[in-house]
């Protein structure tokens, strides 16, 4: 996947996951449409999603982390 589709994904998704995910659930949606991209694949999307403004990324604990919409993206 190129980055832009990407970040659109992932922005697409949390949107019809109500605006909040666990990253897994989130990993396992992108995996459905496209096998292709890797956990650190989107880790990477999330961190530069992130330093733009977009999610929020949270951790649980040491293994569960939680993905939030910060703004309402068009």
């Amino acid at each position: 996947m190129k980055a832009l589709a990407t970040h659109s994904k992932v922005l697409e998704l949390l949107r019809k996951m109500g605006g909040k995910a666990m990253l897994q659930s989130l990993y396992d949606e992108i995996r459905r449409s496209d096998p292709k991209p890797t956990l650190q694949d989107l880790l990477q999307t999330l961190m530069k999603l992130e330093i733009h403004g977009k999610v929020r990324v949270s951790s649980l604990d040491e293994e569960r982390k939680v993905v939030e919409l910060v703004e309402n993206v068009s």
